[in-house]
C-alpha cells in the first residue's frame, strides 16, 4: 500500500498540501492508499470531499496529535 506524506509543508503555492494532494489524486492509479497531513493544513471533512470527487472514500481515520492518516480506497 502507498503511502502519501502530505505532513510537511513546501514552500510556493504549489508546495501547498491541498494543492499538492488535488495533483496525487489526479494521478493516482492505486485501489489503497495512506494519505498522512497536518490536521491544522487539510482538515478530515475537505480532505474527505476531495477524495470523494476522485472516487475514492475514507475508510479509516487515525489522529495523532496534530497529524492524521486516513486509509483511503477507491469506490466501487
Amino acid at each position: 500500500m502507498n503511502i502519501i506524506d502530505l505532513s510537511v509543508r513546501r514552500p510556493g503555492c504549489t508546495g501547498h498540501p491541498v494543492t499538492r494532494l488535488n495533483r496525487v489524486l489526479r494521478e493516482l492509479h492505486e485501489n489503497r492508499v495512506i494519505i498522512r497531513v497536518k490536521v491544522s493544513e487539510i482538515p478530515i471533512k475537505v480532505l474527505e470531499k476531495m477524495v470523494l470527487r476522485r472516487g475514492y472514500k475514507v475508510a479509516k481515520v487515525n489522529i495523532r496529535n496534530e497529524y492524521a492518516e486516513i486509509k483511503i480506497v477507491k469506490s466501487s
